[in-house]
């Protein structure tokens, strides 16, 4: 099984892409998606490996996570960011995985987090998952197959993610557009990587009009008609933490509903 690690990174030499692939400890063939403003590939190997390396002028996070997926002429992907460390033996792993379940078009592997905002994607089993099984916890750790997220249409939103006005929510709009498309995902007891980060999420800076007009564009898409349920319940787990009225909140929620519906991508004017 010819498997391959996937890594978008941004304002990197080739000669930091080598250092950055030494610290994921990459064990397999890889491609890193380096937005660094100029447009080429290089390659080199690394322990035996083949690794490539593809500089865009393109900027996005979407966008990269796309690039990835049409650039992986291999059996088996794998999405990792360039803050996890790879997990001895995941190439094993991997193939036993897809051994077992051999229809998979997609398995979700487990990953450690224990930085600012510890989450652990926790799988207790090996089985068939579900976007509720997997919404939680983003791309990073999600392997699959290239010819099938071909062949089905499976690809990110590049609406969504930095450096749009809608700054994120776009691996949970992709893992449910999986979910829809596929019926054969699956996900893995085994802790593919630990993610290393130790600063606080570059996208996120407070709960403004930006985050809810983002909210009711991804939960439009998620929850069709029943947006306002789904953003009325987050309200009522988070309001201490919004420090405002749920009145301002459905107001800017309900610009990013109609940013939806009518394809409009810019700042929404709300007076």
């Amino acid at each position: 099984m010819h498997i391959k690690v996937l890594v978008p990174c941004v304002d990197k030499t080739i000669d930091q892409v080598k250092e950055l692939a030494a610290f994921l400890r990459v064990d397999s063939d890889a491609i890193f998606l380096n937005q660094n403003g100029a447009d080429g590939k290089e390659a080199f190997s690394l322990n035996g490996h083949n690794i490539e390396v593809i500089f865009t002028k393109a900027k996005g996070v979407s966008m990269a996570r796309n690039l990835l997926i049409k650039n992986a002429n291999c059996d088996v992907g794998l999405f990792i960011d360039d803050d996890c460390v790879l997990s001895s033996g995941y190439v094993q792993e991997i193939e036993k995985a897809y051994d077992e379940f051999p229809s998979a078009d997609a398995i979700r592997f487990n990953t450690a987090r224990t930085y600012w905002n510890p989450v652990n994607a926790h799988a207790t089993k090996d089985c068939k998952a579900g976007f509720r099984d997997l919404s939680s916890f983003g791309v990073v750790g999600l392997s699959f197959r290239p010819s099938v997220f071909a062949s089905k249409l499976i690809s990110f939103d590049e609406h969504l993610g930095a450096p749009n006005y809608l700054f994120n929510g776009e691996d949970s709009v992709f893992l449910f557009d999986l979910c829809q498309k596929s019926q054969e995902v699956y996900q893995s007891s085994f802790y593919i990587c630990e993610v290393k980060e130790t600063k606080k999420s570059s996208w996120f800076e407070k709960f403004d009009k930006r985050y809810f007009v983002t909210k009711g564009y991804v939960y439009t898409h998620l929850y069709g008609i029943n947006w306002p349920f789904a953003l009325a319940r987050m309200y009522l787990k988070y309001r201490k933490d919004y420090h405002l009225s749920y009145a301002k909140v459905r107001k800017y929620a309900a610009l990013g509903h109609v940013m939806y519906k009518e394809h409009f991508y810019e700042e929404p004017k709300d007076d």
